[in-house]
């Protein structure tokens, strides 16, 4: 096989070898977990692109062409298993179907490479604005201003880097190319690709890929997302050093602070509850909320009341419609100030809310759900057993099983779970626009947005306390 490890003299491949990396892996079949070890070569002139399936001493056994995939690069991937020559014939299979283990194998060798290569690109990228930078023609400032700017960079060294060997190497030339671009970016987002295709006249590859980056929408719309994500990046970095640092979590309050907050980022809850909500109501409110949104006559026929007759106010109460399943969610949330942890005390409270839910027959509609959450920094000892039951998901209070009429459910939520899943949802995204916001980025979005409602003493910058070496950005649970 050429280039490959047992047949290349290391000097042989000192020439034409760009790069290596190599990873112990693992992939599950069958019930059993298998070691295995990929390395990957990067090729400095070669155009192929192949997966080399290889015994544990490196013994070349079939080869995979994945020319289709990662075009802007050129790499073999030795993958070195020491069964592999037994599932030789266990190609043809996977596209069959068939339980082989070759295909698990393959798809944590993909993934893997797909993270590699784009850690590469990232780097490169980032190699070749700074030699723009160092040249003098980068037509933006190092570090933008402002989220919109911010994005509107972001997408410019995409966009820039992707199209580079079709820029003059004349610095003058270079500098007026990327004006071009940056102006065109910046008034004529949607025509880029036309654009840069007349004067730059790139070539059919570097068009395809250039529609590729914009086939899912178009440029300015990725622009306004990327402006969406790099804020709300920067309030979950915020969120996260309200709640657990050492030196802030006591002065953050729940009604003056935490909550008016996030009357202003739902998002954090999910995607769905970003726009109907209502805030600081009681449960007669909860209930007219509740039938406005099933759609019967919320006119009230009388209060609604807890078990022991009193009256009780939510926090929050956002509700969202999923037309794939016909249903209505309410998500009823109790929040505690940073300093408070989660006790049956605060719990039962919010049981009492679930109670008031069940025993009320104005509330019954079978195509609602209805989860309540108790979000908190930390759960003290004594309610984790109630909280982590085996065969339960992990959080559930309580889930009554003999109530017809809905689904409801009481939850302790942590803010370290509640801000895992808000970053994994952006996720995505956040890798592609290569923001990963700092502590003072994250502090001045929350001083521009929600300036009137943080304590006083993280209004001004030269306030602002700098986290202590161990400080508690570190969930109890």
């Amino acid at each position: 096989m050429s280039g490959s490890p047992t047949t290349a003299s290391a000097s042989t491949r000192a020439q034409i070898q760009d790069e290596e990396h190599s990873e112990d892996l693992t992939f599950e079949h069958d019930g059993q977990t298998h070691p295995f070890t990929v390395r990957l070569i990067h090729w400095r002139s070669a155009t192929e692109r192949t997966i080399a399936l290889c015994d544990a001493a490196s013994a070349p056994v079939e080869t995979i062409d994945a020319s289709a995939e990662h075009a802007d690069f050129s790499y073999t991937a030795y993958v070195l298993w020491e069964p592999m020559p037994r599932h030789r014939n266990g190609i043809p299979l996977i596209m069959l179907g068939g339980d082989t283990p070759l295909a698990p194998l393959l798809r944590v060798t993909r993934d893997w490479i797909a993270t590699r290569l784009e850690e590469r690109r990232r780097r490169q990228r980032r190699q070749l604005v700074d030699r723009w930078i160092a040249e003098g023609v980068y037509p933006y400032p190092r570090r933008a201003e402002g989220d919109q700017a911010r994005a509107e960079q972001a997408t410019f060294d995409l966009v820039a880097t992707s199209i580079n060997r079709h820029i003059p190497g004349d610095r003058t030339k270079k500098r007026l190319t990327l004006s071009l671009l940056q102006n065109s970016l910046r008034h004529n987002p949607d025509e880029m690709v036309e654009i840069l295709e007349k004067v730059l006249r790139l070539g059919r590859d570097d068009v395809s890929h250039l529609h590729g980056l914009l086939q899912q929408t178009s440029l300015s719309n990725i622009i306004r997302a990327s402006s969406i994500v790099t804020s709300r990046l920067q309030f979950l970095t915020a969120l996260e050093h309200l709640v657990f640092d050492e030196e802030t979590y006591g002065l953050v309050k729940e009604r003056d602070h935490l909550h008016k907050i996030l009357e202003r980022e739902l998002w954090v809850f999910g995607e769905e509850f970003n726009m109907m909500r209502s805030s600081e109501i009681g449960l007669t409110r909860m209930l007219e909320h509740h039938r406005r949104t099933v759609g019967w006559d919320p006119t009230p026929d009388g209060s609604v009341r807890a078990l022991d007759g009193g009256a009780r106010r939510v926090d929050l109460m956002l509700s969202a419609e999923s037309h794939e399943h016909d249903r209505v969610r309410h998500l009823v949330i109790e929040l505690k100030a940073p300093s408070v942890d989660a006790d049956r005390t605060q719990a039962d409270q919010v049981d009492d809310y679930m109670q008031a839910v069940l025993n009320d027959p104005r509330f019954a509609n079978i195509e609602t759900t209805w989860d309540f959450y108790l979000v908190v920094r930390s759960i003290k000892d004594r309610l984790i057993p109630r909280v982590r039951q085996a065969g339960q998901p992990e959080g559930l209070y309580s889930e009554p099983t003999n109530y017809e009429h809905a689904r409801v459910r009481v939850w302790v939520r942590t803010w370290s779970e509640i801000l895992r899943e808000a970053k994994q949802r952006l996720e995505f995204v956040k890798n592609g626009i290569d923001h990963n916001p700092s502590l003072e980025q994250a502090l001045e979005y929350l001083r521009h947005r929600h300036r009137d409602l943080i304590p006083d003493l993280l209004r001004q910058p030269a306030a602002i306390p700098t986290p202590r070496s161990g400080a508690a950005h570190n969930p109890a649970v």
